[in-house]
């Protein structure tokens, strides 16, 4: 069972004791016949036969993770049938699953059922373990295999790799040598580890099980604690326990009485920025569909007074990230008021602050954008939010089928005609982008193209853009799309294997999109501007401000006119053409670098304190 936090940032995993039979010995006596091994640990925790028949049961325990400490409840009612609830103050899940639906539903009450092909397939994994079907020597989906001896905390332990045909995922448990007890489990899975070591065996109804759980989380490096205060058998449990329950009342309202509003937003440098009122001051909020939960910013957190509480270790767009948790108090936009809610907080306003001069108080995610059906105009900037209940689309657009993964979207795209599959719908993210184990397996790495700097949560991405020749979506094709691609792996959001890539608002700005939560679909229309010609980068020269300073080359690119013109990165901007650098901020100099092929500027600058000069003439990249 896993308990992931909103924005996708901290998972608590809990891992069931597996279960198996008995197999030869070598001729030495050591079992390196996996399935022996898998039975003595099956046999030393209760036998296979007491696994099989044991009742309905349930858990308490206390939880320990980045500063905060809670409570677990568990129930299980056989294979696939189960109940969880974590609560940690600012943080609370529950998760179950009836046997035929899985669900979820958040600190703030939203209910999401599993529909994601990923989630999915992990359940059924565990299910088909439940029901002890990796114990089968000919099993078409599970196979056993002895890694060796390893030991674990001093005690020696066999090392058994089980392995399957559903996806690419697998466990390995460390089987001590000597009272044949399970001390340790990792479960890899889409380039990522969770190891849980087990301790304090205690019995519960004639089956050992674990008392005390370790786990981390590689990469982020978060440690959680279980320890379980009791055990209970039951003769029975009422199903409707692992059911899905109805949504939590609304915490927003449409401030006119009606079903639907209309609310203006300023596109700025390919992101989508809101005006929200908190505590009496309007400040601009970027929306951003690839935010599995809404954040605030530290400082601005500050300001209001707000509390954070624990510190959890986040994966961001290719990296880790800090992140710890508030509530925040009611907010308003124009036609919508909101009840307090829980919502992640990290320093993220000095980054804008450096790439683009924006202030910015933090990003509607998830928890905005899943209480509506949300119609997002790119041409006109407009936004339009509907009641779930009472919308019904009447337009001509295609409905593409998009379960939510960490409560974000995925539709199905294709590239070039072959390179098909779910990407991830990205409000967030200003360009569209391969990931990067599918970009290094297709060779897309060795293409040549223009190397980019960008940021997210998490730091720095290096990339490269590049020319494809199309992109097809929702049964409209878009010519000669620019899409990046890391070229350093990653181990965020866009080092992964479940989806191909990012769509971001590259792409997305051609259209307009209905952002269905509850449906769990996406509605796409050709926008306005689908045939537009968008003027794009003709100098390879990326600036920044950073610690809010003067503005400074942060990226030369190789092969472009910004090479050419000998700029050098940490090159200190202080005129264009003669305007002082003072009368021009982020935006505008990255403007002014789209213009007409021939376009030449010159640049007065700094280096190492000594003035100097360079002249940048516009040309085509790609």
């Amino acid at each position: 069972m896993r308990m992931c936090s909103r924005a996708g940032v901290a998972c608590v995993v809990l891992f069931a004791l597996a279960m198996g039979f008995a197999g030869p010995v070598g001729a030495s006596g050591e079992p390196v016949d996996p399935y022996e091994i898998l039975a003595r640990y099956y046999e030393a925790v209760g036998g296979i036969e007491r696994l099989e028949a044991q009742p309905p049961h349930s858990f308490e325990g206390k939880l320990e993770v980045a500063g905060l400490s809670g409570t677990v409840r568990h129930w299980s009612d056989g294979p696939g049938v189960s109940r969880t609830e974590v609560d940690l103050g600012v943080i609370r899940q529950t998760t179950g699953s009836d046997g035929d639906t899985t669900w979820e539903v958040d600190s703030n009450g939203k209910l999401t059922i599993v529909r994601d092909e990923s989630a999915l397939r992990e359940r059924e994994l565990a299910t088909r373990m439940e029901r002890l079907e990796h114990l089968d020597r000919g099993s078409p989906v599970f196979s056993l295999s002895y890694e060796g001896r390893e030991a674990v905390d001093g005690r020696e332990c066999y090392v058994v790799k089980v392995a399957n045909t559903i996806d690419e995922s697998y466990r390995l448990f460390w089987i001590d040598s000597d009272d044949h007890l399970l001390r340790r489990m990792s479960h890899f899975r889409d380039g990522r580890e969770s190891r849980t070591s087990y301790g304090e065996y205690g019995d519960v109804g004639g089956i050992l099980r674990s008392f005390k759980e370790t786990t981390s989380i590689v990469p982020t490096g978060q440690i959680q604690t279980l320890s379980v205060v009791s055990y209970e058998i039951h003769e029975s449990l009422p199903a409707s326990l692992f059911e899905p329950p109805d949504d939590a009342p609304a915490d927003f309202t449409f401030t006119d009485g009606g079903s639907s509003v209309e609310v203006p937003f300023r596109f700025i440098e390919r992101h989508i920025f809101v005006p929200v009122t908190m505590n009496c001051t309007e400040r601009l909020w970027v929306l951003d569909s690839g935010a599995g939960m809404s954040v605030i910013d530290a400082g601005y957190a500050a300001e209001l007074g707000l509390s954070p509480e624990g510190k959890m270790k986040g994966l961001g767009a290719g990296s880790t990230v800090d992140v710890s948790f508030v509530t925040l108090p009611s907010f308003s936009l124009k036609g919508v008021a909101f009840a307090p809610q829980q919502a992640a907080t990290i320093e993220i306003a000095e980054l804008f602050r450096q790439t683009s001069d924006l202030e910015i108080a933090g990003i509607l995610g998830f928890d905005f954008l899943s209480r509506f059906v949300t119609r997002i105009d790119y041409a006109n900037e407009t936004m339009t939010l509907y009641d779930p209940g009472s919308f019904e689309y009447e337009g001509e657009g295609v409905g593409l089928d998009a379960p939510l993964a960490r409560n974000i979207f995925g539709v199905r795209a294709t590239v070039d005609g072959e390179h098909d599959g779910i990407w991830t719908v990205d409000l967030g993210a200003s360009g569209t982008s391969f990931h990067y184990p599918y970009a290094s397996e297709h060779g897309f790495l060795d293409r040549d193209g223009v190397e980019t700097v960008g940021f997210g949560a998490g730091g720095r991405l290096d990339g490269r853009l590049l020319r494809f020749e199309s992109l097809a979506l929702a049964g409209l094709t878009i010519d000669a799309p620019l899409i990046g691609v890391p070229t350093a792996e990653l181990v965020g959001a866009l080092g992964g294997r479940d989806r191909i890539g990012n769509l971001g608002n590259t792409v997305l700005r051609r259209f307009v999109l209905y952002l269905d939560y509850d449906g769990q679909q996406v509605i796409v229309e050709k926008g306005d501007d689908f045939e537009a010609r968008f003027p794009v980068d003709r100098s390879g020269l990326q600036l920044w401000r950073p610690s809010g300073g003067e503005v400074e080359v942060l990226n030369v690119a190789a092969g472009t006119p910004a090479s050419e013109s000998g700029l050098l990165p940490g090159d200190v901007i202080k005129a264009v053409n003669g305007i002082d650098a003072h009368h021009l901020d982020l935006i505008a100099l990255r403007e002014l670098m789209r213009a007409e092929v021939g376009t030449r500027y010159t640049f007065d600058t700094e280096r190492d304190g000594r003035p100097a000069s360079a002249v940048l003439v516009l040309k085509d990249l790609l």
